[in-house]
C-alpha cells in the first residue's frame, strides 16, 4: 500500500484546471496529487459523485490515508462520495468556500426560466437542503476556509458584506468542521492564492491551519 494521496474537486461550472493553482502547490511541497474532472456544469450532484467515484474509487484503494481538497459545490460531491462508500482511509478534508448551508443565489437563479433545467447543479444548491453531516463518530479532520470578499455587483445586491459573493460566510461554516478560517478573498480566486495554499498544507500537514 501507497502511503498518502490528496484528491481536489473543482466546483461548479469548473474543471480541473480550476484547481491548477493547488494542484502545482502541492505537488512542489511533495503532496502525491489527483486533480478529478467531473460534470458540474450541466450534471446533478449524484451525477457528479457517481463520475467521482468512476475516477478515484480504485486508486484510492491503493492509498492507506486519501486527502481531500474541494473548492465550492466539490465539498458537497466529497461529502456525497465518502458517504456512500464509506471509506476508512479519509484522512482530513478541506473544504474551500463550500455552501453547506445552501446559496441565496442559487434560489435566485432557479426564478430564472428553464436556468436549472439545464444547470442542474442549482437545484443541489438550495438553502433548504441539508449537506451529510460526519459530526457522529467521524474519524478524520474537516477544516473550512471562507471568503470575506464580496465586490461582485450580484454579491452586493443579494447577500451581506460577510460573503465572498456568492456564498455567505455562515452558509461556508458546518457543523463537524474542526477549524475555520476566513481569508479575504472572493468565491473565484480563493483557492488560487498564495495564502489558502499555505493553509490547505498546513491543514494536511498538521491538521491546522496555523502555521505552528
Amino acid at each position: 500500500m501507497k502511503k498518502e494521496i490528496t484528491i481536489l474537486i473543482h466546483g461548479f461550472r469548473k474543471n480541473n484546471s480550476d484547481m491548477s493553482y493547488l494542484e502545482t502547490g502541492l505537488k512542489a511541497a511533495g503532496f502525491a496529487v489527483l486533480s478529478v474532472k467531473l460534470p458540474t456544469t450541466f450534471g446533478s450532484l449524484a451525477q457528479c459523485r457517481n463520475a467521482l467515484y468512476r475516477q478515484i474509487n480504485e486508486i484510492v484503494q491503493e492509498f492507506d490515508v486519501v486527502n481531500y481538497v474541494a473548492h465550492s459545490m466539490g465539498g458537497l460531491i466529497t461529502r456525497a462520495y465518502i458517504d456512500s462508500v464509506e471509506k476508512n482511509n479519509v484522512g482530513k478534508c478541506v473544504f474551500i468556500a463550500t455552501p453547506h448551508n445552501g446559496s441565496r443565489l442559487a434560489t435566485i437563479a432557479g426564478l430564472i426560466p428553464l436556468y436549472s433545467r439545464v444547470f442542474r447543479p442549482i437545484r443541489d444548491l438550495l438553502p433548504n437542503l441539508q449537506y451529510r453531516s460526519f459530526a457522529e463518530n467521524k474519524r478524520f479532520k474537516i477544516g473550512v476556509i471562507a471568503g470575506s470578499r464580496n465586490e461582485s455587483m450580484i454579491g452586493r445586491l443579494f447577500l451581506p458584506d460577510d460573503s465572498d459573493g456568492r456564498v455567505e460566510i455562515s452558509s461556508v461554516k458546518s457543523n463537524d468542521m474542526d477549524e475555520l478560517i476566513i481569508l479575504p478573498y472572493n468565491h473565484h480566486n480563493i483557492h488560487k492564492n498564495r495564502e489558502t495554499l499555505v493553509a490547505v498544507k498546513n491543514f494536511l500537514a498538521r491538521g491546522t491551519f496555523a502555521d505552528t
